[in-house]
């Protein structure tokens, strides 16, 4: 059983083509540190929407490049799901 920790993002900022999409981020993380690429992007009903390929931007206005597995509408709540780890004995 895996538990996670959800990240909350700004929201949809723009859809390109071929599935992919740009999020917006809370600038109130370090992305560097989390390392969030390659990871899900879940709605607030915990449904995958698509999977994070790159952050872009810069520090203050952190930006997520998305390949978009389900679709995503303005205002949709967005969620980044992190693993966390298990501790250790």
């Amino acid at each position: 059983m895996t538990r996670e920790k959800l990240i909350e993002t700004n929201g949809l900022y723009n859809k390109l083509e071929r599935n992919k999409s740009i999020v917006k981020l809370k600038n109130s993380y370090d992305y560097t540190r989390l390392n969030i690429i390659g990871k899900a992007l879940v709605n607030d009903k915990g449904d995958r929407i698509g999977k994070i390929l790159d952050v872009i931007g810069n520090v203050s206005e952190p930006y997520a490049l998305v390949l978009q597995v389900n679709e995503i509408n303005q205002g949709d709540r967005l969620y980044i799901e992190l693993p966390l780890r298990g501790r250790r004995r």
